[in-house]
């Protein structure tokens, strides 16, 4: 019984806090994978449709070059090449952490294939908003070889 009321209070804590029982976001976890693949291949292939939908209108990119709104991502990002080609995206070591209706994603992206291609180590902030996940923040740091 002692065993009982352990496990249940342990149950209790864990989904006040939005952590849940382990395992329990594997859902969020998919679809959070699926759009931050979206977002990846979109700022690369400049499809600013694809990058208006998933960030959240007070979406900001950090990196080495400072902090970036939304709307001066989507400029940028709009002078892409039209002919820009798909480049393999790998990504790895991701690392979901869930807090309510937020959750926060650490991972190793590379781009291409082989090593000389960069990696960067990327952290992102998602918060669901009516049903849906949207992509708050993000900041990456190239790594060295």
């Amino acid at each position: 019984m002692k065993l009982a009321t352990v496990f249940l209070l342990w149950v209790g804590v864990g989904l006040a806090f939005g952590q849940g029982v382990p395992g329990n976001h594997a859902g969020d976890e998919r679809a959070i994978r699926q759009l931050n693949v979206d977002v990846l291949k979109a700022y690369n292939l400049g499809d600013v449709k694809t990058l208006d939908r998933i960030e959240d209108a007070d979406f900001t990119l950090t990196g080495d070059f400072g902090e970036v709104a939304k709307a001066r991502q989507i400029e940028d990002v709009s002078h892409r090449s039209p002919n820009a080609t798909s480049v393999n995206v790998m990504v790895a070591n991701e690392r979901f952490r869930f807090y309510g209706d937020a959750a926060l994603l650490t991972e190793v992206e590379r781009y291409g294939d082989g090593q000389d291609f960069p990696k960067f180590e990327t952290t992102s902030l998602w918060v669901r908003r009516g049903g849906n996940w949207k992509l708050v923040h993000m900041h990456f740091s190239k790594l060295s070889k």
